[in-house]
């Protein structure tokens, strides 16, 4: 009887243990919304409109030149498409054979960055070519070119660029320390037709934009690498400068949350620091690994890619929630190389590995869940 009765406790113990477990288990994971169709290109980014439901991307394409003796017998130039999460088409807005050279063969070019701006009808679109000179283009929703001013070209030189607030001016980074150690930041009026050099006397070695505030973060550091790294803020329409913390244990990175009013960057491994954008204010340190991550939109969270070994660059995507301080897969069946997460936090587009890379949308978990 009293075996009966332990065995009985025992059974009720683990049932209680089993249940335990499985609430404290995320209850749910991604589901597939999508599969975009690429064909033979190979997509290789992407970036989401504000709407969130417009997914804009860049390909990769391989074509046979047409001139005969060239020591390359093939060029890889890039193209841009959108389409929508609930639509299965897609449409072309930047073209391979947008640019060609006097024989007239395709350049090989690729798409370094796109982003959107803030009322969802234009695009800045990085590209970059085989002589590693870099490019940001102005393109409409439609693909039809932003000119710049009343000039006939619809770029500027410039990298690491994104739209501001107004939709009308567009951050840029400029080249001060190669390769790209160090940056300078101007800004680009593009209705004007004017490139604003900012801050002349500094230079950075990561910014992340606030484009609602019209602002940016940066982490400064000085040419010769002397003195430790000083994070600022700047303010784009006024160029004044602001200090906030010195960081003697940055490693790199650097991001801005959601609502802009945090920064992250790495000090270590396996080190995220995260705190608030107010001079000397307290940090927090999550256990976040060195490599792809990004915040997830109205969550208290991060998402990013868990390797699969120390030091790869491909994984599983996977949260961190830091109020819990538990990390969770939440795309546990598709190994990726690569994420962009919706402006809402509902969607999530990867970059899936393999041969034939896929680009697939995925909704992402909602905190009822």
């Amino acid at each position: 009887m009293r075996a009966a009765v332990l065995s009985l406790a025992g059974l009720c113990l683990f049932s209680l243990l089993a249940f335990t477990a499985l609430s404290e288990e995320p209850a749910s994971t991604a589901v597939l919304v999508k599969t975009i169709e690429t064909k033979d290109d190979l997509a290789i980014i992407a970036a989401w409109a504000p709407d969130g439901r417009r997914l804009a991307y860049g390909t990769e394409l391989r074509i046979r030149r047409r001139s005969a003796g060239v020591r390359e017998a093939y060029v890889y130039p890039g193209e841009v498409w959108v389409t929508e999460v609930d639509d299965e088409d897609r449409r072309r807005i930047l073209k391979h054979d947008a640019f060609r050279d006097r024989r007239g063969d395709f350049f090989s070019f690729s798409v370094e960055r796109l982003g959107w701006s803030p009322d969802g009808q234009r695009l800045l679109v990085e590209l970059t070519d085989e002589e590693k000179s870099t490019a940001t283009f102005f393109l409409t929703h439609k693909g039809k070119k932003v000119k710049v001013g009343e000039s006939s070209r619809n770029f500027v030189a410039g990298y690491g660029g994104a739209w501001l607030g107004d939709s009308q001016s567009v951050g840029l980074l400029e080249e001060a320390l190669a390769p790209r150690l160090l940056h300078r930041v101007q800004v680009v009026r593009v209705r004007g037709g004017r490139v604003l050099p900012l801050f002349p006397h500094h230079v950075f070695a990561a910014v992340a934009w606030l484009p609602r505030a019209q602002q940016m973060v940066g982490m400064e550091r000085d040419p010769e690498f002397a003195r430790p790294p000083q994070l600022a803020r700047g303010d784009l329409r006024s160029g004044e400068l602001e200090l906030l913390a010195e960081v003697e244990d940055y490693i790199g990175g650097l991001q801005a949350s959601p609502d802009e009013t945090r920064v992250s960057y790495f000090v270590g491994q396996e080190e995220l620091a995260v705190r608030v954008l107010a001079t000397d204010s307290p940090v927090e340190h999550w256990p976040v690994p060195f490599g792809r991550y990004q915040w997830w939109p109205r969550r208290e969270a991060v998402l990013f890619i868990e390797p699969e070994a120390p030091g790869e660059r491909s994984g599983w995507l996977t949260a961190y929630d830091p109020a819990r301080d538990r990390k969770q897969r939440v795309l546990p069946q598709e190994k990726i190389q690569d994420f962009w997460v919706s402006p809402h936090g509902q969607h999530v587009a990867v970059l899936t590995v393999g041969l034939r890379p896929r680009m697939k949308i995925y909704r992402l978990p909602t905190p009822a869940e």
